[in-house]
């Protein structure tokens, strides 16, 4: 019997290393910046195209590499972080396996400049699919100048699966944003198809956490700073007021390393409870300093995955540091905290209430509008042939296709956040948000796709700043979003410039309202397979039915039936909730026992 066991080819091993290890472009984006920050360099400039399946550019002014080391770097293993099995347990630095570079070169086109700072000649190399294809001397500046060109060439199938170029360049801001976040004392620099992005300056960690998510004041984060034997913990998180719908703003490291722990992440939200809502997110850049010896980073190839000793401890000391800081603002009772120790800290409560004796929620405005109903006397009409329509029956109902062709409202009033109304002989219970969400999708959905929506100019344009993030979403959505009324265009680095909205959104919270939008854009692209139109319709729908007056008139409750049972698909909002119930008279007359 011949032997079946044989050595893989040393490329063929790589790039399935590299199935591991470059998963898409963003990975390959934070190996490069993470070994730009291992080198010392202060000042570092990301460039990419086309989502950087075309480029993948990083330029650093870090200590450059030799004429061997710019070779070696680029075999798999290779590192000068390890020597013995021990120095992986006092790993300070972000690279160390050797795996990432010989991954991204096995998929890739590869082309590298660097220099030492004391030699005065440089090396080129270029290599393509893992082979060398030139390694010779060169005047080159300092530092070290990489560019990976067309990422996965040689796999195509891998690099089908890559996503959209939006998609793939939020990741790799996103990446960006890590690295820039963790070291305000370094410049960043990002230019996107040739354009500028992001331009940061070394500064602090506030300013650096301003500049990169945007849209918020320096008085908006609060401090974090506390020391214990076990861990010493600093950072920023945000107040309660700023906290949005969906994640995308929690960032914590150890060590200066990016992690995600779900478990941390919840010592962090539990803080805040009681102070937002339970569907909402906090913001925060916590740091996180510990001996590299009581944490584990060797557990994924990313390395975004470790393993603490002491989680409980650690648990404790992170809430009660988030904890302090939120009562320091004056947002929470103090909080008498001891960290002597790496055990669990005592934290003790001194609420103060405050009671106006005066105050009476039932004299006010706002109390009597939302209990005063209108129309309420016409539901107490007798439901009789004479005066009732005829029921529209189709011999095989769906529940999802609307089963009413007219408009035919008989009696409708509002109580609370529900309608209830009479129409073709059945009582009905309508959610008022829901049955915005519907009625208003459709109506955004056919204006994208016909062009044909009503804009209202503004008296003067409005220039609205946005994260950089946001707003590159918000420039791939353009097209779609003034297809449902808005007329907004680019104006400047993440600024764009709003000359009208649609016609049935009331002015004045421009900013508000489309933030709102690209936060359900940002959900609905995690949740759902939509197509761009039809999640800008459906997060458009979403972002005006919360905007819109809760107490409706006569008028509006029955024009707001009316528009929701001629709908295509009126039981169900967007999102699959239901909209409404029905009660036939067969079921009210079993109920009376009738």
């Amino acid at each position: 019997m011949s032997d079946k066991i044989n050595l893989l080819p040393e490329t063929v091993a790589n790039q399935i290393a590299a199935g591991e290890v470059v998963q898409r472009p963003s990975s390959v984006v934070k190996e490069l910046l993470e070994n730009a920050v291992d080198a010392g360099a202060d000042f570092i400039t990301l460039l990419i195209k086309d989502g950087g399946a075309t480029l993948i550019q990083v330029i650093d002014n870090g200590s450059g590499m030799s004429h061997t080391d710019a070779r070696m770097c680029w075999e798999r293993h290779a590192t000068s972080k390890i020597r013995k099995a021990d120095d992986l347990y006092c790993i300070k630095t972000f690279g160390f396996r050797g795996e990432a570079l010989a991954s991204i070169a096995s998929v890739a086109r590869v082309e590298m400049y660097t220099k030492l700072k004391d030699v005065e000649t440089g090396t080129h190399l270029v290599i393509e699919g893992g082979h060398i294809k030139k390694h010779e001397f060169t005047a080159s500046p300092n530092g070290t100048n990489i560019a990976v060109k067309n990422l996965f060439f040689n796999i195509p199938a891998r690099r089908n699966f890559l996503k959209s170029t939006s998609v793939e360049t939020r990741h790799i801001i996103e990446e960006f944003s890590r690295a820039a976040l963790s070291y305000p004392e370094i410049a960043f620099k990002f230019f996107n198809n040739e354009k500028e992005v992001l331009d940061m300056p070394a500064s602090d960690s506030r300013s650096r956490i301003v500049s990169t998510l945007g849209k918020m004041k320096h008085s908006d984060l609060l401090n974090l700073n506390e020391h214990t034997d076990l861990v010493t913990v600093t950072g920023y998180v945000g107040k309660p007021e700023i906290a949005k719908k969906i994640r995308g703003e929690q960032y914590l490291y150890v060590n200066n390393r990016f992690i995600k722990s779900a478990y941390l992440h919840h010592a962090i939200r539990s803080a805040y409870e009681n102070l937002i809502p339970v569907d909402t997110q906090p913001l925060y850049v916590v740091f996180l300093q510990i001996d590299p010896a009581r944490i584990d980073v060797n557990v994924s190839p990313s390395k975004t995955e470790i393993k603490f000793e002491d989680e409980r401890v650690l648990y404790s000391i992170v809430n009660a540091a988030v904890k302090k800081a939120l009562g320091s603002s004056m947002l929470i009772p103090e909080l008498k905290t001891t960290f002597a120790s790496p055990s669990i800290p005592p934290i003790s409560y001194s609420p103060e209430p405050k009671i106006n004796p005066r105050y009476n929620p039932f004299q006010t405005e706002q109390y009597s509008q939302k209990k005063r109903v209108t129309g309420w006397e016409n539901i107490f009409q007798p439901l009789t042939p004479e005066n009732e329509p005829s029921p529209i029956q189709p011999q095989t109902p769906d529940l999802f296709k609307s089963h009413i062709t007219e408009t035919v409202v008989d009696a409708v009033f509002q109580f609370e956040d529900t309608l209830v109304v009479k129409a073709l002989g059945e009582l009905y219970l309508i959610n008022i948000l829901l049955a915005r969400e519907r009625i208003w999708y459709e109506r955004y959905l056919k204006s994208i796709e016909k062009h044909n929506a009503v804009t209202q100019q503004l008296l003067f344009p409005k220039t609205l700043e946005f994260s950089t993030s946001d707003a590159e979403i918000l420039s791939g959505v353009l097209d779609e979003i003034r297809g449902i009324g808005f007329d907004i265009g680019e104006f400047g680095k993440n600024t764009f410039i709003i000359n009208g909205l649609p016609a049935d959104l009331p002015k004045g919270n421009e900013q508000q309202f489309i933030e709102g939008l690209l936060e359900n854009v940002k959900e609905n692209r995690t949740k759902y397979k939509l197509t761009e139109k039809e999640n800008v319709a459906r997060s458009m729908a979403k972002n005006a039915a919360i905007f819109a007056n809760k107490i409706l008139n006569p008028h509006e409750q029955s024009l707001l039936a009316s528009e929701l049972f001629v709908c295509d698909f009126p039981r169900y909002c967007p999102f699959g909730r239901i909209v409404y119930v029905n009660l036939p008279r067969e079921e009210l007359n079993k109920q009376f026992k009738i």
